[in-house]
């Protein structure tokens, strides 16, 4: 059962914020998920160019028994399938600019119905995948750009990522977040712009 934004804080806990030093870290936190997510999982990832989101998307299929070096984002394609232990969808919708280009398309081209599904740059979609269950991932540079330093702030809409979030509240460095909580985990600017 999906949670609504204001539930988000009882039974699913608060979002996990998580520094990321280096694309390593990165790594780190993307092979994290990817061997703790549930069977059919929808993961949200949204952040400014550059990120990390498709990094960590590479680890997260390289845990899912995927070689990363076939990961490449499907800016141009809309949906690379990728084979390992169960497939994964990887979704880029950088290039949708309304959300009824969505519509014209059978849900199956984009949402895996037999495995994972991973979408960067979800806020187009967002009318459709409300109320599904999904894994949300706001991936963001920290304030001083030159460090190549980034962030990651996750949360859950369901129990069924409990394993994912109890791994990444452990994670070094890591913390929960008190409300209010990023607006963007919830609801990205549909304009793809920057986050708040």
């Amino acid at each position: 059962m999906t949670k609504a934004v204001d539930d988000i804080g009882s039974s699913l806990g608060p979002p996990v914020w998580l520094p990321l030093a280096d694309p390593r870290a990165t790594e780190r936190v993307g092979e994290l998920i990817g061997s703790r997510l549930p069977p059919l999982a929808i993961c949200l990832l949204t952040g400014d160019l550059a990120s990390g989101k498709t990094t960590l998307v590479k680890a997260i299929c390289g845990a899912l028994g995927i070689d990363p070096r076939i990961v490449i984002s499907p800016t141009y394609t809309l949906t690379n399938i990728y084979p390992g232990r169960c497939s994964v969808f990887h979704v880029d919708l950088y290039r949708i600019q309304e959300p009824e280009e969505l519509y014209g398309l059978d849900i199956d081209d984009w949402i895996n119905p037999e495995g994972i599904t991973l979408i960067e740059w979800p806020q187009v979609a967002r009318g459709l995948l409300e109320n599904m269950p999904t894994l949300r991932l706001l991936l963001s540079r920290q304030s001083d750009p030159g460090s190549g330093r980034h962030e990651l702030i996750a949360a859950a809409t369901d129990p069924a990522y409990a394993p994912v979030m109890q791994a990444l509240s452990q994670y070094p460095g890591a913390r929960t977040l008190s409300p209010p909580f990023p607006a963007a985990l919830w609801y990205p600017p549909a304009d793809g712009g920057p986050i708040d």
